[in-house]
């Protein structure tokens, strides 16, 4: 079978060339200028430029596996179609997450995103917020302005936008409450936990996916299916997020370094079953250096050592696994098999296997 990696690259970078369509590519139909339509009295194109497309191309510029996208291409090609027909749609949950990052490090005080500063810290909060809001808007023009779409499909594909749009910030306010201890690690449960990770990062993925089965056509249950699938992605794809943070190299060095949720006082399924496997004096000391955002590399890896003596990451790791065999037998008697199919999973294996 092809090399995921290889394959999701490759078409990264055809994704790639559809956002430069509206961000840089000035003889594109779709760029800048010809969304927003024609000016009521004259636009200052070096503002825009400096305040929006510059910070937006240094983000995107900074990588990124661009990986929602790519599974929404392999959702349309595992049920029939052939994702060339629907490339301006990949850019939607793809914008949107590069958004919710310029956001997301904002609200946790993050300074590295991608090995380099974050967008704030670069070119200032006010730039920053701005640009966030930006890309949860500007990829819906790739669906208004469609004229190969009926309208049906553009309902259908503006309600999951919607819906799941106000899921994604239920999830982000329920993250910062939780790391700000307006509500105590202790009180927090390994649902409440996985539905924060539902809200918060599987909402996109399973935006990606149930757009793509609307794209294609698919019925209500192959599309609710899909989407169910896609979700589990994202919330393995957080899981592993929460395990590399406390893994030196990798993923750690380019989000701030090894601990860095720690000292944000993050709370993650980690954390949660450490604390309710721990004796008395583990579970304080831990509720403790969460509670102090500490950078002291000495707390930091104590609170990594009281969530490894309690074998709360292999717990983590296991989770991951039977998740996404669960998703996968919703899913996998619905699509006839295909290797588009067969990349599906393997992009799902990738994310709860990945370093970085």
């Amino acid at each position: 079978m092809e090399d995921i990696t290889e394959y999701m690259s490759e078409t990264a970078k055809t994704v790639n060339e559809e956002i430069k369509k509206y961000l840089t590519d000035t003889t594109s139909k779709r760029y800048l200028g010809a969304l927003l339509g024609r000016s009521r009295y004259a636009y200052d194109t070096m503002a825009i430029s400096k305040a929006v497309v510059e910070p937006a191309v240094y983000l995107l510029g900074r990588g990124g596996k661009r990986w929602r996208a790519v599974f929404l291409l392999t959702v349309i090609e595992a049920l029939g179609k052939d994702p060339k027909d629907y490339l301006e749609f990949s850019i939607i949950p793809e914008v949107i997450h590069n958004g919710t990052i310029i956001h997301d490090d904002i609200e946790d005080g993050s300074e590295m995103r991608r090995g380099a500063d974050a967008v704030h810290v670069k070119y200032g909060i006010d730039i920053a917020l701005n640009l966030g809001d930006f890309m949860f808007f500007l990829p819906m023009i790739a669906l208004l302005d469609s004229e190969k779409l009926d309208r049906n499909t553009k309902i259908k594909m503006l309600e999951t936008y919607q819906r799941d749009m106000l899921k994604l910030s239920i999830g982000q306010a329920t993250d910062i409450a939780w790391h700000k201890a307006m509500v105590s690690p202790k009180d927090v449960t390994e649902a409440q936990y996985l539905q924060m990770a539902y809200s918060k990062t599987g909402v996109l993925s399973s935006m990606a996916a149930k757009m793509g089965a609307i794209l294609s056509g698919a019925d209500e249950q192959t599309t609710d299916a899909i989407g169910y699938f896609g979700s589990t992605i994202g919330v393995a794809f957080q899981l592993q997020d929460d395990l590399l943070n406390m893994t030196e190299g990798g993923l750690a060095d380019m989000k701030g370094g090894i601990g860095d949720d720690i000292t944000e006082g993050k709370v993650t399924l980690l954390a949660i079953k450490a604390i309710e496997r721990a004796n008395n004096e583990d579970k304080s000391r831990l509720v403790e250096i969460l509670g102090m955002h500490t950078k002291n590399p000495d707390d930091i890896a104590e609170a990594i050592g009281i969530i490894k003596k309690y074998k709360a990451d292999e717990y983590t790791k296991d989770l991951e696994l039977s998740l996404l065999k669960e998703a996968w037998s919703k899913v996998d008697g619905l699509i006839v098999d295909s290797p588009a199919k067969a990349r599906l999973r393997s992009m799902a294996e990738f994310m709860i296997h990945r370093s970085i």
